[in-house]
């Protein structure tokens, strides 16, 4: 069972275990059941023929966020940061240089904002870049916005990918901790 505030998703094993629990949910609490599971705060899931195999993705999600930020049409890219980049941080004399781009504190944290909800869920790949953008969100410079736009690129390429499960007897996990 997931809970986001007045949402709820039900899963279960077994239809009859599933009618149960819809059953006992109904009498004591106002609902409406809206059958099979499509949305969910923005993650897109999708069954492949058998009702053991779902995928989950966010493809709309995505493709909003690109034409929010007028990257629609943007030429996809296979990483979302260049190996070894070090983003800048902003000095005193910055404010000086004439030469320097200004780059919208309002724009740059909706954009990190975009790309942090559209790595939540689905699109782990892009957990590092994220972090480090965010890190300049009080005072950003023009090499970070291009770092922005690099992520939504790589968005528009790997828009079509997600998280696919199914059911099987092994289970184990995985982990890459230090």
């Amino acid at each position: 069972m997931l809970v986001y505030v007045d949402d709820l998703v039900l899963g279960a094993a077994k239809q009859i275990d599933m009618e149960w629990i819809k059953a006992a949910l109904t009498k004591a609490f106002e609902m409406t059941d809206l059958h099979k599971l499509m949305i969910f705060l923005s993650l897109e899931i999708t069954r492949d023929g058998s009702p053991q195999q779902l995928a989950i993705h966010k493809r709309r999600n995505i493709e909003q966020i690109l034409e929010r930020h007028g990257m629609n049409n943007a030429c996809p890219i296979s990483t979302p940061l260049e190996p070894h980049t070090r983003l800048p941080a902003r000095t005193q004399t910055d404010g000086e240089d004439n030469q320097i781009k200004e780059v919208s504190i309002e724009a740059y944290q909706s954009a990190v904002g975009s790309i942090l909800y559209t790595m939540l869920g689905t699109c782990l790949d892009i957990a590092y870049t994220v972090a480090l953008v965010s890190q300049f969100n009080h005072a950003p410079q023009w090499e970070h916005w291009i770092a922005i736009k690099r992520v939504f690129r790589y968005l528009g390429a790997t828009r079509d990918l997600g998280l696919r499960y199914g059911a099987s007897n092994i289970s184990g996990g995985y982990s890459n901790a230090d």
